[in-house]
């Protein structure tokens, strides 16, 4: 949904009580306005008085100028910006000469509204530019005193240098460099605290370099010197930066010790892996577990990602003051503790988010896991100063599948899920799911990640179409395709859809192989039925050699029988890659299967592919039998296609057969073989 434009308040100053309304109808609804109405110099003031009012239109009146004066001082002595557009009368040079003088944003013939309308319409989109302007500026504000926060409570000495000078400390290097406050470093240069070894380089030549925005690339090994302490040795790096609106450089300084005990490393390590204010993992640390984490497993299925927040924090920070956001977090901190318990490592994401891993056998562990810390977190109390809050949760959980590309993407998963556990209210937990359309709009990324979803979570199902004979009454062939239908929706996506993006991601042979195991189910239940299978593959499928073993030794299994088995092969995706179909045919022929070129359309070289590939059957596209009465072109196509393929040897089928006309029509081509509602009803499997 569309974000509503900000409301631009207009004053009218007019004698006239209709003109809010006629200039509210003349700008219309969408402009996003509304209309006031003052009509003396008290009206004005009070207007102004109760509420903000962002631009004035005045109709000016040369016998009642001091309400033209008033209008104008309030509207000047505002503390922002207030514009003012002037209706004047044609002859009226008396009311010309006051607005000249006094100098407004633009003035009209009382006549000309379209004139009038442009203006208005031109001030308020200026007016509301300026406003989000504001508002961006204040939002910019928001994230640099956030961001200072968070500096100031890193355990990283950080500090940023303008022309050389310090700008910034933050406690930890105030600590470093033995500084009580930064009005003590402050104006001091780099020079003064650091300096090059012998064989290091010109600090001279590196701040010059700095002032062009020319940064070191590499960390710098220098001697630091404490205020009235002893000197050490520091690595000193230096990243861009942007602090009270100007831009600077950012020194991230640490202390090199040499041949440190154990306990002082070790106390080191904790420093540089803890979120100093909840003594939990930092961000880095966290997901450094979750790469070594992965990298211990040969498969990542059930590995689960729980990200946790208090609900309507806001609220709860407005509650106990932005001076106690410490103390909210390292409450909230200790809270998921005691509910998580000592079984699970638990790190600060950022500001009050939190995340766990946990090593689940199946989905349905997790979930359960992401339930019972909900549960518990329902109304517990927590204590922050003065105020007890009643509190509740949200997770965010993500279940990594039998592939995971990158390890982060379970955080970004489950950090996805958190947002849609709090838009809906909280107290909660939403297990993230990839989202992709029926409409097969989205980007490979977005239908990879989605079509691997569905291969882990069990949302591919299998259709069986029947395809029976008008001369046979035993004769049964089913087509087998599968169909994505997400767990929480009723949308169902086709092949159609899916099969192309699959093969650009290099999911094609997974979706075969996933169709084959259900089918091998499916044949199991229904092996005293007689029938064949009809089975579409996809060429990787045909192309791959270790595909094309597996499938070989399915073959070998008593529920799919070779000799039931026809394996089908898209016309438009095997059109120009005749050779690996060729070899395919030639191998699975052996063993008694046979073959079918699915989907052939007005346009495929039909005569060239029978020529050069042994197929059995060939079946239609839709299109094909489609207004066969009043197409006498496609009627002729048909025509040279049966003849070429009765030459053959091989037989057609008609797909998506409706009606008893349609059987009579395919009758009078020789097509014997049918497939589609009217014929028998669909099955799933």
């Amino acid at each position: 949904m569309a974000n509503q434009p900000t409301e631009i308040r207009i004053l009218t100053v007019t004698d006239d009580p209709s003109a809010p309304r006629q200039l509210q109808q003349m700008l219309g609804d969408d402009a996003g306005v509304r209309t006031l109405f003052a009509d003396t110099g008290n009206a004005v003031s009070r207007t102004f008085e109760s509420e903000r009012v962002d631009m004035v239109v005045i109709h000016v009146d040369s016998a009642d100028l001091p309400l033209f004066e008033a209008s104008v001082r309030a509207a000047r002595e505002q503390d922002r910006f207030v514009p003012i557009l002037a209706m004047i009368e044609e002859e009226d040079s008396r009311s010309a000469m006051a607005v000249a003088a006094v100098g407004v944003e633009g003035f009209v013939n009382e006549t000309g509204l379209r004139q009038l309308k442009r203006l208005v319409l031109s001030q308020v989109e200026s007016l509301r530019a300026r406003k989000d302007a504001e508002q961006a500026l204040k939002s910019l504000a928001d994230i640099e005193d956030r961001y200072t926060l968070l500096l100031d409570s890193s355990s990283e000495a950080i500090a940023y240098i303008h022309e050389g000078l310090h700008i910034y400390a933050n406690r930890a290097y105030l600590e470093l460099f033995d500084f009580e406050s930064f009005e003590d470093l402050e104006g001091l240069s780099m020079l003064d605290l650091l300096s090059s070894s012998e064989d290091g380089p010109d600090l001279r030549q590196v701040l010059k370099a700095i002032a062009r925005d020319e940064l070191p690339e590499e960390e710098l090994l220098l001697n630091a010197h404490r205020q009235d302490g002893p000197a050490f040795t520091a690595s000193v790096d230096f990243s861009p930066a942007r602090y009270g609106g100007e831009y600077c450089a950012q020194m991230l300084v640490r202390e090199k010790i040499s041949q440190a005990d154990p306990e002082l490393e070790e106390e080191l390590r904790k420093l540089k892996t803890s979120d100093l204010l909840t003594g939990m993992l930092n961000t880095p640390a966290f997901i450094e577990l979750l790469n070594q984490t992965v990298k211990g497993r040969s498969n990542t299925s059930g590995l689960s990602m729980l990200v946790l927040s208090l609900d309507n924090h806001d609220n709860l920070l407005d509650k106990v003051g932005v001076g106690a956001t410490d103390d909210l977090v390292r409450e909230t901190s200790e809270l998921f503790r005691d509910v998580v318990g000592e079984e699970y490592t638990m790190a600060r994401l950022r500001d009050h988010t939190f995340a766990l891993v946990a090593d689940c056998k199946d989905r349905s562990e997790a979930e359960k896991l992401a339930s019972e810390i909900v549960e518990n977190c329902s109304g517990r109390i927590i204590d922050v100063r003065d105020n007890s809050l009643t509190v509740s949760v949200a997770v965010g959980l993500a279940v990594a599948g039998s592939e995971l590309p990158h390890p982060e993407a379970l955080i970004e998963q489950a950090e996805s899920a958190l947002a849609e556990a709090l838009r809906a209210g909280g107290n909660g937990f939403v297990r993230y799911r990839p989202r992709v359309s029926a409409e097969g709009d989205e980007d490979d990324a977005a239908w990879a990640e989605r079509l691997r979803h569905a291969l882990d979570h069990d949302e591919f199902g299998l259709v069986t179409s029947p395809i029976t004979s008008m001369e046979d009454d035993d004769f049964l062939i089913s087509e087998v395709e599968t169909r994505l239908r997400p767990e929480d929706s009723d949308e169902v996506i086709l092949p159609s859809v899916y099969m192309h993006i699959a093969s650009r991601v290099g999911l094609a042979t997974k979706l075969d192989a996933e169709m084959m195991d259900r089918l091998q189910a499916l044949a199991s239940e229904r092996k005293n039925e007689g029938g064949q299978w009809l089975v579409p593959l996809s060429l990787e499928t045909i192309s791959n050699e270790q595909s094309a073993l597996d499938l070989f030794k399915r073959l070998g299994d008593a529920a799919l029988d070779p000799k039931r088995m026809i394996l089908g092969f898209r016309e438009a995706e095997i059109r120009e890659k005749l050779r690996p179909v060729q070899s395919f045919i030639e191998r699975f022929r052996e063993s008694g299967c046979r073959f079918a070129l699915c989907d052939v359309g007005p346009d495929a070289p039909a005569e060239s592919l029978l020529r050069h590939l042994d197929l059995d059957f060939l079946r239609l596209a839709p299109e094909m039998i489609q207004d066969l009465s009043d197409n006498e072109d496609l009627r002729h196509k048909l025509s040279s296609l049966v003849s070429e393929a009765r030459q053959h040897e091989t037989r057609i089928i008609a797909p998506q057969v409706e009606n008893t006309g349609d059987l009579a029509t395919l009758w009078q081509f020789g097509i014997i073989l049918v497939q589609g509602e009217f014929v028998r009803e669909e099955a799933s499997a």
